[in-house]
Order: C-alpha cells, then structure tokens, then sequence
C-alpha cells in the first residue's frame, strides 16, 4: 500500500502540474532532482491517483481526472501565495485531516493519529500562525476561507481508503468515514489486522437475540471499547429500531451512557 502522507518534493510536482502538463525532464528541473528520482516520484504520484503518463519513449505528465488531483489545483490556485510544500506534508496531512473531520484538542489528535502531543503541537504551528487553524474551547478548527483544504484532504482521505478497503475485500463497500477511521460492510469475515470488526456484526456477540448477516469493519489505530462498538452500530443502521434497541440493551447492562442523537447516521 502506498503511503498516504505526500513529501514536499511530490507537492511540488504537483503544483508545477496544475498549470500545463510537463516531461519528466522539464520536472526533474524545476524540482532539482535527477530524472531517475524524479521518474520514481511520478510513479508514486500515478498510483496515488494525482497523475497519469502518455507516450512511449518521451512520458508526458498530466494531472490526473480523480476528484483529489483536481482539489489540490483548486487549493493551489485559491491560495497560490501559501507554501503548501511544508503545510501538507508528512505529518501534517494526517493530522489536518482528522481536524477537517471534527473540532479536536491535542488529547484527541494524539489518540486518533498515534502521535505524541509534542509532534502535534510542533506540526500545527505555521498553520496557525498563517490563520489556518484556530483554537477554540481547547478544540481546533479549520477556519472558513481554508474550507478548500478540506475539500482536498476528505476526497484524497477517501481515493486511500478505497485502496485501503479493495486490498482488504474488494466488493465490500465503505459506509462510513470520518477523518482517519472508516467502516466498510462485506458479506463474509475478513481476517486482516489493520480492520477491526465492529458496530452491527458485532452486536450479535453481545445481543442473542440479534441477528445480523452482513460483517461491518473499522480501519482505525485506536483500540475500540463496547461504547465504540456501539456507537459505530448507530453510525451504520441508527434507523433501525432493532438495532437501537439492542444497543440501548447492551449499553444498559454494561452500565455505558450513550447519546443517541449525537451518533446518528
């Protein structure tokens, strides 16, 4: 699987691909890279689905038509004064997208990115310093001009998970997505160790008197308790009464509070 997170040379590359399609000799010029250096990262930028070859012998290289490709030039374009090089890169493209997902303190970045505190506060300066982000209630936020990036981070997020979820079971199909997590539902086990089973498939563990066909799973890096697993039975099937009511059952018996409301699908 491809890393998700882009290197400031990709950005680059990427950037000077907005504007007109280009060889890989005139890239690995205006990035300062030698052309098999430069071919490499074309390559990765192709089977991450920002860019497409044509030719044989002389490669031209083109943005690709993919929704993520064609939101990072909006983003460039919107706000071509901004170094984007060291804003979405490494880190900080993960830790980004989980703010444009929901209002977030350190804590909770550092619970859903498994990265330490220091690494958080550290990547989140000079977005704060360009009014990127801001601090509320302890929480940040994404401010509203910037509402291009997270166009860009969610459709790029989701073309991962995609790859994610098609490595793991092909047909199944992604239910829900917030920020780094998704769930998918697929119609037999999957024994694979980055997704954890949870929400509805996992009720009937729990409920004997609930009997659910389909398996649901969460790509997550968190370690997921019962009120995790019921919540993400909300996320999936809140509509349905019996589910509700099984999870107000199980979440009465292991003494757990839980909002209904704020779980909805």
């Amino acid at each position: 699987m491809f890393d998700y997170r882009l290197s400031p040379k990709e950005i680059h590359i990427l950037t000077n691909l907005c504007k007109e399609e280009r060889s890989i000799e005139e890239l690995s010029k205006n990035i300062s890279l030698s052309y098999t250096r430069t071919s490499e990262l074309i390559t990765r930028l192709q089977n991450k689905g920002f860019v497409t070859k044509s030719g044989k012998l002389k490669k031209t290289i083109r943005r690709a038509n993919a929704e993520h490709a064609q939101r990072f030039c909006e983003l460039t374009t919107v706000f071509p004064h901004i170094d984007w090089k060291d804003l979405l890169s490494h880190s900080k493209v993960e830790i980004l997208t989980q703010i444009c997902s929901s209002h977030q303190n350190i804590q909770q970045l550092s619970k859903e990115t498994k990265k330490t505190k220091r690494t958080i506060r550290n990547n989140l300066k000079k977005p704060k310093e360009i009014g990127l982000i801001k601090i509320k209630n302890d929480k940040f936020k994404i401010t509203e001009r910037f509402s291009p990036l997270c166009s860009f981070l969610k459709s790029w997020r989701y073309f991962y998970n995609s790859s994610l979820k098609d490595e793991a079971a092909p047909s199944s199909a992604i239910i829900w997505q917030q920020g780094l997590e998704f769930i998918i539902e697929y119609d037999s086990p999957i024994d694979n160790k980055n997704f954890d089973e949870t929400g509805p498939s996992i009720l009937t563990d729990l409920d004997d008197e609930l009997v659910y066909t389909s398996y649901t799973y969460i790509y997550t890096k968190r370690e997921l308790g019962i009120k995790d697993h019921l919540k993400n039975a909300l996320r999936i099937e809140g509509d349905n009464k019996r589910i509700q009511r099984s999870v107000k059952k199980i979440a009465k018996k292991k003494d757990i509070f839980l909002d209904l409301k704020g779980v909805s699908p």
